[in-house]
């Protein structure tokens, strides 16, 4: 019997952050034969078209117009596209044989979910984003109810105490790059923020209060930022540069913009940020800068503490005062930077390696569909 055909189902086609990151992992599991929806082409098409994947474009009609958070007069509003378009998919999963829908986002699942009803195939549906207010929590809970399986990236994702049967926790997975060497000890500490897209709830003007607070405990430190500010908040980047200035940490930050080379995004860098202010389910900046054997600096929330065993694999702190402790800590004993990158780095080949996601996704795969997967 042949691989089984998965049809994957994106709200965007654009690579906008970890979740489209993310799906072209899942598109890479040698155990299927993908295929993939899209609202448009984009890059996320390009990426289709270089792996030799099959795609098709769907209408998402008014659908593309819902925004978080959610509104019970936005889906009205979005119900007669939400039928016609879950009925395009359906032929689509028809000429194209498909086995099982897997949908990538709060819109894409919403589709595929009234296509399943519809006479469809089964669906997993794969939850990337915690429910922040009551009415998502409810949106998650019916999702969840109408699906056949649902993953969520990390346990925080899921809004009440206990999972339901058809539920599953599975990290996102990533391709390890080789192990980097050693570097030399240096009198300065650099540190660095990375992230696609600069946006407040990744919390740079945090991390510029516990720098000031480092800086002024005597410790030799730099910061690298590395990404593109959101378009979205257009004034956040000269929030940034007017207090950088009031801290006076001009000479200590440099800015890189965008690093699209993985094996760059990391470069230079000795320890890792991640200060996010808004829960974040499993930040990938977490789990890449574990993989190339950095200290990471996070805070704790969302699925961080799923990741991050606090003085072992990395560090979680909440505030400037406990952060500059953990930096002054870390640049006066180097040996410990040592014993925290390689313990992450282990810690990153047996839970976040590629091959272990393509095995989790796929046993999910075969709850679904026992009798056609091999």
């Amino acid at each position: 019997m042949g691989r089984l055909r998965v049809l994957f189902l994106s709200p965007v086609p654009n690579l906008k952050g970890g979740a489209e990151r993310s799906l072209i992992d899942l598109l890479a599991n040698p155990r299927i034969e993908p295929f993939l929806a899209v609202p448009a082409e984009g890059p996320l098409t390009g990426v289709a078209d270089d792996l030799g994947i099959p795609w098709n474009l769907v209408n998402f009609g008014a659908i593309t117009s819902i925004r978080r958070p959610f509104r019970l007069s936005d889906g009205i509003g979005a119900f007669a596209s939400l039928i016609s378009v879950a009925r395009e998919l359906n032929k689509i999963v028809r000429e194209r044989r498909v086995a099982l829908v897997h949908s990538n986002g709060l819109k894409g699942h919403a589709i595929a979910l009234v296509a399943r009803r519809l006479g469809g195939c089964p669906t997993v549906i794969h939850i990337r984003d915690i429910a922040n207010t009551k009415v998502e929590q409810a949106v998650w809970k019916t999702f969840q109810i109408a699906a056949n399986r649902t993953v969520l990236v990390s346990r925080a994702c899921w809004p009440t105490n206990r999972l339901p049967a058809n539920v599953h926790v599975i990290h996102n997975g990533f391709q390890l790059l080789n192990e980097r060497p050693m570097a030399a000890f240096k009198e300065g500490l650099v540190l660095g923020f990375t992230a696609g897209r600069i946006h407040p709830a990744k919390g740079l003007h945090v991390l510029l209060d516990g720098l000031a607070r480092v800086r002024s405990l005597g410790c030799d430190v730099r910061l690298i930022v590395r990404g593109a500010f959101a378009e979205e908040t257009p004034a956040y980047e000269g929030e940034i540069r007017n207090k950088i200035a009031t801290l006076g940490l001009n000479d200590i930050i440099t800015f890189d913009g965008f690093v699209a080379d993985p094996e760059s995004v990391y470069k230079g860098i000795d320890v890792a940020c991640v200060p996010s202010i808004m829960p974040d389910p499993l930040p990938r900046s977490v789990m890449e800068a574990m993989g190339n054997g950095l200290v990471v600096i996070a805070a704790p929330c969302g699925g961080i503490p799923e990741m991050i065993a606090d003085g072992q694999t990395g560090f979680l702190v909440s505030d400037p005062t406990s952060f500059a402790a953990v930096v002054v800590r870390l640049q006066r004993d180097p040996a410990l930077r040592i014993t925290i990158g390689q313990q992450a780095r282990s810690y990153c080949l047996s839970h976040f390696a590629l091959d272990r996601l393509h095995a989790e996704i796929f046993h999910v795969y075969r709850l679904v569909t026992p009798k056609l997967s091999t």
